[in-house]
């Protein structure tokens, strides 16, 4: 091949490649920008600010690569997802936070629940029903921080005062934690002592605490519905890593109202939130529903 002939041949595949190229670098730009206006719509809705842009500056500036993967995977790509509404993903990130005892942020999803959709009084439940799963101090720190902001963002106890639980008698704890059981396992059980009975051999009094305590009071209470509640315990076991719990409180969330379609989602923010081992750990579970 003569030298001008190679000469024109090289010229056309450079000038092919450069095209080629610069068309990949203009649609990896295209999708980086529209990732990134997502997550900033996200953030504003977090923070309740109409021009996050400052805040989203200084928090790449501070944290770098991982700023800008919490600005374009978490909220550009996870966060804004259609298959689970603002509302549901932010009760569900609170509960994970709370389980695994992030306080420090909830200073962004608490105003963020407030902005999505929850109620002070449905955040404050959250706080509430996680001690049920995840243990009383961690609850009991989480709900700590979760008055702080809320008193900040002017939702403060009435009179200074939180309302205690109700009381009911040993009768009724039974009685409502054995409704709370029957929807949960798809097993209604006429005769709840019959239920003890047959737990107590293999967890003793813990049987009896559990629906007595977690199902007859914590799950019975109004201020959270059952599909809340239902996603907020699938949320605690996931963070946990309790996948034998999941195979019990995964269909029982349908049960309750929740879609496959939902816990999908829930599961990809919990890859977000608590890691990718975790994640499809639950994933896992929620796959094998028919």
């Amino acid at each position: 091949m003569s030298t001008v002939r190679f000469t024109l041949l090289f010229s056309v595949i450079f000038c092919f490649s450069g095209a080629v190229v610069a068309g990949v670098s203009n649609t990896a730009s295209a999708d980086d920008e529209e990732r990134r206006a997502r997550g900033m719509a996200v953030l504003g809705s977090l923070t309740g600010q109409s021009d996050p842009r400052q805040m989203a500056a200084e928090f790449e500036a501070d944290n770098g690569a991982l700023g800008s993967f919490a600005l374009d995977f978490v909220l550009g790509d996870i966060w804004s997802r259609p298959g689970l509404n603002k509302r549901d993903r932010n009760l569900i990130v609170l509960t994970m936070l709370a389980t695994l005892h992030q306080t420090n942020q909830l200073s962004y999803y608490v105003p963020g629940g407030l902005n999505h959709g929850l109620t002070a009084v449905e955040i404050r439940e959250i706080m509430t029903h996680v001690a049920a799963y995840a243990g009383f101090p961690r609850a009991l720190d989480a709900m700590t921080e979760t008055n702080r902001i809320l008193a900040k963002l002017g939702h403060g106890p009435e009179k200074g005062k939180l309302p205690p639980a109700e009381s009911f008698s040993n009768a009724e704890r039974r009685e409502r934690g054995a409704a709370v059981m029957a929807k949960l396992s798809g097993n209604p059980a006429p005769d709840p002592d019959k239920v003890i009975t047959t737990m107590a051999g293999k967890l003793g009094p813990l049987g009896a605490y559990g629906i007595d305590f977690v199902f007859g009071e914590v799950w019975a209470r109004s201020q959270l519905s059952r599909r809340d509640r239902s996603l907020l315990v699938v949320s605690v076991l996931t963070v946990l890593g309790r996948t034998e719990e999941l195979h019990i409180h995964v269909p029982a969330a349908i049960r309750h109202g929740v879609t496959k379609a939902e816990l999908e989602e829930l599961m990809l923010t919990a890859f977000a939130y608590a890691g990718a081992p975790l994640a499809v750990e639950g994933m896992h579970v929620v796959q094998e529903l028919k």
